[in-house]
């Protein structure tokens, strides 16, 4: 009697453990019947593109004036307002007027890369203005604003470089491309 019990003691611990057994092979590795099937993924979903930018979505700042014998320079620096993603050509939109008694326009050339640059409140963008002083009255241009555009056909206005009327050579101004960098902005420009 006593090995009857013994055996049958041990017969079914032997099947508890490789009922658990079965049970956590299961659990972790899957049932026979689902192992047929695959599970299709999904893929993960896709950042929506950053739409133009608007005057909106952006503040500009001045900075970096330079001034040499014959040539001046100075930064205009562009900074996307918190949380807004935005996109704009590298070359920025930018047009010079002249004074009420100038006559003859003002010429202006931009350069860029022929690409599409990303705006964020973290990364700032900034452009340099580049003109000579002129060397006689004759070669003479009188610049007394300038206007930024966006890609949505929103500007601004604001003076060139500082209020009132700045001489510049007939050649005109240069505006480099948008470059990614903090610039020399001091301060942001009061509308």
């Amino acid at each position: 009697m006593r090995l009857n019990s013994r055996a049958a003691a041990v017969g079914a611990a032997v099947a508890a453990i490789v009922l658990s057994g079965t049970a956590v092979a299961n659990a972790t590795i899957g049932d026979s019947a689902a192992a047929g099937r695959t599970t299709a993924r999904q893929a993960p979903a896709k950042a929506a593109a950053p739409r133009p930018c608007t005057m909106d979505d952006v503040s500009f700042y001045f900075g970096g004036y330079t001034a040499s014998l014959s040539r001046r320079s100075f930064d205009l620096t562009l900074l996307a307002h918190d949380g807004v993603v935005c996109t704009l050509k590298d070359t920025p939109l930018i047009t010079v007027k002249g004074s009420p008694d100038e006559d003859r326009p003002i010429p202006v050339s931009v350069n860029g890369r022929g690409g599409t640059l990303v705006l964020r409140p973290d990364s700032p963008l900034h452009t340099t203005a580049i003109y000579n002083i002129p060397d006689a009255a004759e070669h003479t241009l009188k610049v007394s604003s300038m206007t930024l555009s966006m890609p949505d056909h929103s500007s601004r206005g604001t003076y060139f470089s500082t209020p009132g009327v700045s001489e510049i050579y007939q050649a005109g101004v240069s505006f480099t491309s948008w470059t990614t960098g903090l610039g020399l902005g001091q301060g942001e420009e009061a509308y």
